[in-house]
C-alpha cells in the first residue's frame, strides 16, 4: 500500500500539473522516517551505477525522467533483470521544464546504493522517503569506497531504533519533515576532513538488520 504522505503529495502534485503550465516548480513536504521504517518499507535495495538518465514528456503537462541502473549487488528483494530504470517526476525537455522541490534525481555514472519502494506503482519519487533513500558511493583517495548522501555528504554512522532511545507513543504520532537524511544517519557536513562509512560496512548493516527483523 502507498504511505499517506506519499499518496497526499501525489494527488497534489497532480491537481497542480493538470491546471498548471509547464516550465513550473512545484513545491513538495516528506516526512522524516527512520532508518528501520526505511528498511520495512523498501521492497527492492540494490547497489548500482546510474548507465543513463532520460527525460521525455509523458502528458500534456507532464515530463518524467527515467534513470537507469545496472543492479552490481541486491541486498533485499528480487529483481529478474541486471538492469533497473527508475521513473521520476519532473525533468526538461527542449524548452520545457518541469521541477518539483526536494526530488534529486541520480546522476548519469553516478554509483549508490537505492532503496525502492515498489517495483510494480509509479509513484512521484521511485525511492522510499525521496532523498532518505538515496545514498551515493564515493573512492577516497586511497580507494576505499565509502557512502555519501545523495548530496554527497560524507555518513559517518547509521543506527537503528533498537540502538537508540525509544520515543513514547505520543511522540511517535508527531513527525517532522525531512532535511534529506533519515532518522539514524549520521552526516558530517565538512566533507574535506570526513570520509564516510566503508561501503561494505553500510551494506553489512543493513544486511544484519534484515537478518533480526526477518529472522
Amino acid at each position: 500500500m502507498k504511505s499517506d504522505k506519499q499518496r497526499l503529495l501525489t494527488i497534489l502534485l497532480l491537481v497542480l500539473t493538470s491546471t498548471l503550465p509547464l516550465s513550473t516548480v512545484y513545491g513538495a513536504s516528506v516526512l522524516k522516517i527512520t532508518m528501520d521504517e526505511l528498511l520495512t518499507g523498501s521492497e527492492f535495495i540494490f547497489e548500482g551505477r546510474v548507465l543513463s538518465v532520460e527525460s521525455k514528456q509523458t502528458g500534456p503537462k507532464r515530463i518524467h525522467t527515467f534513470v537507469t541502473c545496472e543492479i552490481k549487488e541486491i541486498i533485499k528483494g528480487e529483481y529478474p533483470e541486471q538492469t533497473i530504470t527508475l521513473r521520476f517526476l519532473g525533468g526538461a525537455v527542449g524548452n520545457l521544464t518541469m521541477a518539483v522541490s526536494d526530488i534529486q534525481i541520480p546522476r548519469d555514472g553516478e554509483r549508490g546504493v537505492y532503496f525502492v519502494e515498489s517495483l510494480e506503482r509509479n509513484q512521484v519519487h521511485p525511492l522510499y522517503g525521496w532523498s532518505q533513500g538515496h545514498f551515493t558511493v564515493t573512492a577516497d583517495d586511497t580507494g576505499i569506497e565509502r557512502i555519501m548522501t545523495s548530496k554527497n555528504q560524507p555518513v559517518t554512522r547509521i543506527s537503528f531504533d533498537a540502538d537508540s532511545v525509544q520515543p513514547s507513543n505520543e511522540t511517535r504520532r508527531v513527525k517532522a519533515f525531512s532535511r534529506g537524511v533519515a532518522t539514524g544517519v549520521t552526516v558530517e557536513q565538512n566533507r574535506e576532513e570526513t570520509k564516510g562509512l566503508p561501503l561494505n560496512e553500510f551494506k553489512q548493516a543493513l544486511r544484519k538488520r534484515l537478518n533480526e527483523t526477518n529472522p
